[in-house]
């Protein structure tokens, strides 16, 4: 890899590791400013979860509907250069009904679930998760169609039916997600593998496992959301049916044998098999009402309560973990939380229809203490032929220089300009994860952006 890349990466993830779980702390120090992102004004209806697509400021936001299901996207979110777009795809009662969460990949790709049993019948059990494209000239823009017979479904990229109710939903690589299967009562893997063309109904290629003796119990009219340390292959789970928060070690089970869907939800897949034995450890079992919204940092834990309105706070170095403080938000109704790329804890408030972000002047930025990431973005992303870096006034004023790197450290694109609006032709481009490095008198940043 490039030497200078090496050392800049290395230089931010020192930073980051040092920052990551004592950042989170700083939440109990000073006073924390409820800023609100966007609200009912901006087309946020019945917000279940967020996420945010990885580096970006790009937030999608996951309604809940009675039939259907929609997102609100949120471009450039907090900065004077926001704005929102309302999105329902054409197809969404039947891959997006219900929604209760959502899990942003690092492939471009998003999946949704979904709080319901089945769209067609009150016998058939065929229902599971989702997944779909975060570009925006794919999601609820392709194929839309009043369900006519000799059209594709609406914009979906892919979608899996064993898992009815399900509650909660979290990334782990590639087309591979944790959900909450809140029929079944148990944890489950599903891997779309490659997915079908935008709006088809080939799902043969998919795997699922099942963690059997991982049992969970869904409460009705309320996610349990989860999240995933890819690091420590640990997958945090809120069990919202029994008040508590468990952890499951992903890669401590074994195979105890192949399954066969149940009638009510047949289904061609390439593989579906039965894991026992993981190793699960009780973290929370009590001082929690109603937990619903999760996320992990280093050695530290957010749970939202959607009764009190609280965001607590735990230490995980450990099992049970120590509840280090809470942060009182003064409202009930609290959803997903989401910690950002700056220590930055986000939540959507479901009764309130807010998405709001959490500010404290004591708590450290992943780059250096209290210091604001420069006005620019990287758009659009995921990127296919052309990427665009565009500066505020302010910003681009001094003489910057903008690299782009693949993968391996390799510079594939770089200029050095005073224009307010640089773009790089990407259509030759091996499809994946690079990285813009910016530089001029002010700062030095690196941006991840997906090309495809």
């Amino acid at each position: 890899m490039n030497k200078k890349l090496l050392s800049v990466l290395a230089i931010s993830l020192c930073c980051s590791i040092c920052v990551n779980g004592q950042a989170l702390d700083k939440y109990l120090t000073g006073t924390n400013t409820f800023t609100v992102i966007a609200d009912a004004s901006n087309g946020i209806l019945n917000p279940q979860d967020l996420d945010f697509i990885p580096g970006t400021n790009t937030w999608w936001i996951l309604n809940y509907e009675g039939a259907t299901g929609s997102v609100n996207i949120i471009f450039d979110a907090g900065k004077t250069s926001q704005y929102t777009e309302f999105r329902r795809d054409s197809h969404a009662g039947h891959f997006m009904p219900r929604s209760s969460a959502i899990a942003i990949g690092d492939n471009g790709n998003f999946a949704t679930v979904h709080a319901i049993q089945n769209t067609a019948s009150p016998t058939s059990t065929f229902m599971g998760p989702a997944l779909w494209s975060t570009d925006t000239s794919i999601f609820a823009r392709l194929e839309q169609s009043n369900w006519e017979p000799t059209t594709l479904l609406g914009s979906h990229l892919d979608m899996l039916h064993q898992s009815p109710f399900a509650m909660g939903i979290a990334h782990d690589a590639g087309n591979a997600y944790w959900v909450f299967d809140g029929y079944n009562g148990n944890i489950c893997h599903y891997d779309f593998k490659a997915p079908h063309i935008v709006g088809g109904d080939d799902h043969a290629d998919g795997e699922i496992l099942r963690y059997s003796d991982v049992t969970v119990k869904r409460k009705n009219g309320l996610p349990s959301h989860m999240a995933f340390d890819k690091t420590n292959s640990w997958l945090y789970i809120v069990d919202g049916g029994n008040n508590r928060v468990i952890r499951m070690k992903t890669n401590s089970a074994t195979d105890a044998g192949g399954l066969t869907a149940p009638s009510t939800a047949g289904e061609p897949l390439a593989k579906y098999r039965n894991m026992t034995g993981a190793t699960v450890e009780v973290l929370v079992s009590t001082g929690l009402t109603a937990p619903c919204g999760i996320d992990i940092r280093g050695d530290k834990m957010i749970v939202s309560d959607n009764a009190t309105g609280d965001i607590l706070i735990y230490n995980v170095s450990s099992a049970p973990a120590a509840l280090v403080g809470k942060i009182s938000t003064g409202t009930i109704g609290i959803m997903g939380v989401r910690i950002d790329w700056d220590n930055k804890i986000w939540y959507v408030n479901r009764n309130e229809r807010k998405v709001v972000r959490i500010d404290n002047p004591n708590v450290p930025t992943s780059l250096n203490d209290n210091i604001a990431l420069p006005d620019f973005k990287v758009y659009p992303n995921p990127a296919h032929d052309i990427l665009y870096v565009h500066f505020d006034n302010k910003f681009y004023a001094s003489e910057t220089s903008i690299k782009l790197y693949d993968i391996d450290g390799k510079i594939v694109g770089s200029t050095i300009s005073r224009d307010k609006t640089i773009s790089f032709n990407t259509s030759g481009f091996a499809p994946g994860v690079y990285t813009v490095e910016v530089v001029n008198s002010k700062t030095r940043e690196l941006r991840k952006v997906i090309i495809q």
